[in-house]
């Protein structure tokens, strides 16, 4: 994927964060409408629901030094600062960056960048297995990609598949230098001999 114009959006984008905001708003959710219920349930009835007499009775005899109440609040305070956490630090990158190799040396870079290209990790993934399916020796192939990491998981017919597992690694690299992604992700190779 490529974009050319300097005012749309980057391709290259961290992931939102819907897990943990649908988990707080559905939290949230719940305890208004379990607040709104009593509250209705208190004005019509005069008294509060029987429901919270067993509740209401526990936090009555705690005291505010009780063991219960620090352990609530470490807990309560170790969940705030997770989802803190998950809200603040970025995700990792959907894509990685590939940089155009036709531009000469000794051309200067412009400073606003007029093109973007970008490769999805699935799609480094797919690259690395079909390059590794293309090797002598090698049955079949699986690959997935992080931002960091390409992993290979290779079966072979082979018994002894020697310096199989380096000549893979290192034609897959060649492949992914070629491609202009940069930086090159580390590429780790699992061969294992079909029975």
């Amino acid at each position: 994927m490529s974009r050319h114009n300097e005012r749309s959006t980057r391709l290259r984008h961290r992931p939102s964060r819907t897990v943990p905001a649908l988990i707080v708003s559905l939290v949230l959710l719940a305890l208004s409408v379990a607040l709104v219920w009593l509250s209705i349930a208190r004005l019509v009835n005069g008294h509060w629901p029987t429901l919270l007499q067993g509740p209401r009775d526990w936090l009555n005899s705690l005291a505010w030094s009780a063991p219960s109440i620090w352990g609530i609040g470490m807990v309560a305070a170790l969940v705030g600062v997770i989802l803190l956490l998950c809200a603040i630090i970025p995700g990792g990158f959907s894509a990685l960056e590939v940089h155009d190799s036709g531009r000469s040396s000794g051309e200067l870079a412009s400073p606003v960048r007029e093109q973007e290209t970008v490769m999805t990790r699935r799609a480094v993934a797919r690259l690395a297995k079909a390059q590794c399916e293309q090797i002598d020796g090698v049955g079949s192939a699986s690959a997935t990609a992080t931002a960091r990491r390409v992993h290979l998981s290779i079966q072979t017919p082979l018994h002894e598949h020697g310096d199989l597992g380096t000549r893979i690694t290192a034609s897959v690299r060649a492949r992914l230098e070629e491609t202009g992604l940069e930086p090159v992700p580390r590429i780790t190779a699992t061969v294992h001999s079909r029975r």
